[in-house]
């Protein structure tokens, strides 16, 4: 509004106040550079014309046009000091980025993890804070990371980052605090001491951060930041390294967590953590051949045991729910369970995965797909939460839906073996035989199963020799060879026999899986595969002795 301030000033203030912040000034060196260069542009102007400007008027305008400079300057100043100083205490969202390890030894890696893991559940217990889940952030793991763009990928507001250095009995450590808005450094320390006291030297770096994240936290919150939920440096270090070994999900990794949990246990009968670790560890392993009857009720008890030491655990109640769904047929209990984790941790995606698939199995389809795109927004870059997006939807029909979500999942996981299990099933449902089958060739190739490669090579044979009912024909012999040496899922055999239009096979083992408790009977009402079933009486019966509601 005033006409004698320089277009030039005009243009820094504008670009100081711009709204998108990409296109504001990145750092205060940037806005000084400009206000100098202005000064010698106006000084050099002034200089031009002085002859003809009485002195004393000339000095004193001089005088003005340095005292508002400088005023300017302040205020600029303060209130870029300002702006950061509340943009701090607003971070709302936050991201552990994998530590790294810098050692170079992979038997050290499970301490770099475990530290991430820790400074990741140690934060969910900052207020008004969300937490990106292990399974977002380890994806970064051994990569070089652009600070912005992986804090633009997460969707979160800042990034903590850092180092791990072993040296013989000691540990270096440093820790970051990043906003990715500007790729400012807003906090950063150094640690050192015994690996023996690891445990105290997470708590004080838990607890640095969430001082410099929120200043005026409580004493209680204060002290469930910082409870690493044991003082036995032997039992964290067997914690550790059973959480290191189960995310690497092969059955003699997961066997193996289940001996370091049980260890951990054994050092610490009232480390809560260690009883939640059992409990996942469990839960998983009928999925990587494990037997059920045996898994699921130790999974509950570890999970219960967790609760009783420490109730304010999320993750041991989502155990119970899925459980509770899948294996005890107590749906209206899993349900209450789902929600008593989601009260305690409403940011965990892995959970809102789990109660997806349980709710589109019961035919809940509409609520069980928001849930599924909802773990999608929290952790966007798992692929096992990408592909539910996808495989979800082919089970509540919307096959097309299904396939296009699970292809974009592919191209961006190729190696990926479940996404391979997605496409699989929308083109058998689309009668795409030939698709179906070279996506079963990819999944069983990359899983690096040798069950799933046999029965793949038998249904490729198959089909060549009868079409789509001579692969299933050719796969039911090596399904039932395979059972004789281990686990295989009787709800699949009855699959392949409904395929085949096999109907009292089809219920025989059926029934085997009703009473072999198989996780898939769940699905009884809404599966695809076993339309050709409906109208036959048994399979009613079945579901009134399931209790699916």
């Amino acid at each position: 509004m005033n006409p004698e301030v320089h277009s030039e000033l005009e243009r820094i203030i504008d670009k100081a106040l711009e709204k998108d912040r990409d296109t504001r000034y990145q750092h205060a060196a940037d806005l000084l550079a400009d206000l100098k260069r202005l000064r010698r542009q106006t000084e050099s102007s002034r200089t031009a014309v002085v002859a003809a400007v009485p002195e004393k008027t000339a000095k004193g305008r001089g005088v003005w046009i340095a005292a508002a400079g400088a005023v300017l300057v302040a205020l600029i100043v303060a209130g870029v000091w300002f702006l950061r100083a509340a943009r701090n205490s607003q971070i709302d969202s936050i991201a552990v980025l994998p530590f790294t390890n810098v050692s170079g030894d992979a038997n050290a890696d499970y301490l770099s993890d475990g530290i991430t893991e820790s400074l990741i559940a140690s934060l969910t217990h900052v207020p008004d804070l969300k937490v990106k889940s292990r399974n977002s952030v380890f994806h970064y793991k051994g990569k070089d990371v652009d600070v912005q763009k992986a804090g633009s990928e997460l969707g979160v507001a800042a990034l903590v980052s850092g180092r791990l250095t072993p040296h013989g009995d000691n540990i270096e450590v440093s820790a970051e605090l990043t906003d990715v808005r500007d790729n400012t450094e807003l906090w950063g320390q150094h640690y050192s001491g015994k690996s023996a006291d690891i445990i105290a030297l997470e708590q004080q770096i838990a607890g640095d951060l969430a001082a410099k994240l929120r200043s005026g936290l409580s004493s209680s919150e204060k002290q469930q930041v910082t409870n690493q939920g044991t003082q036995n440096p032997e039992a964290y270090a067997l914690y550790t390294k059973g959480r290191y070994a189960w995310n690497k999900r092969t059955l003699a990794d997961i066997n193996a967590a289940i001996d370091y949990f049980d260890q951990a246990i054994a050092k610490d009968p009232n480390y809560a953590l260690a009883y939640a670790g059992l409990a996942d560890a469990y839960s998983t392993l009928p999925a990587y051949g494990g037997v059920n009857s045996e898994a699921v009720p130790r999974a509950n008890a570890a999970a219960r045991k967790a609760l009783e030491l420490d109730p304010t655990l999320a993750r041991p109640h989502t155990v119970l729910a899925a459980n509770e769904m899948e294996y005890d047929w107590d749906f209206a209990g899993g349900e209450a369970e789902y929600k008593k984790g989601f009260a305690l941790d409403p940011n965990d995606a892995q959970a809102y995965m789990w109660y997806a698939e349980d709710l589109v199995w019961l035919g809940k389809v509409d609520e069980g797909l928001a849930a599924i795109d909802r773990a999608h927004q929290f952790d966007p870059l798992t692929p096992i939460i990408s592909h539910d997006v996808g495989y979800l939807r082919v089970w509540a029909r919307k096959y097309d839906e299904g396939i296009v979500a699970c292809q974009k999942d592919e191209k961006e996981n190729p190696t990926f073996a479940p996404i391979h299990d997605c496409l699989k099933l929308g083109y058998w449902a689309k009668g795409m035989y030939p698709e179906m089958l070279e996506e079963y060739r990819i999944q069983a190739q990359l899983s690096g199963d040798k069950d799933e490669v046999a029965v793949a090579s038998a249904m490729a044979e198959g089909f060549r020799a009868g079409g789509v009912k001579g692969a299933l024909a050719r796969a039911i012999p090596v399904r039932l060879a395979q059972r004789k040496t281990g686990y295989t899922s009787a709800y699949n055999i009855a699959i392949l026999y409904t395929g085949l239009g096999d109907k009292d096979q089809a219920f025989q083992w059926l029934n085997v899986a009703y009473k072999e408790r198989d996780i898939a009977m769940e699905r009884l009402k809404t599966d695809p595969w076993l339309d050709p079933l409906r109208s036959d009486s048994r399979l009613d019966e079945l579901i009134k002795k399931v209790g699916l509601p």
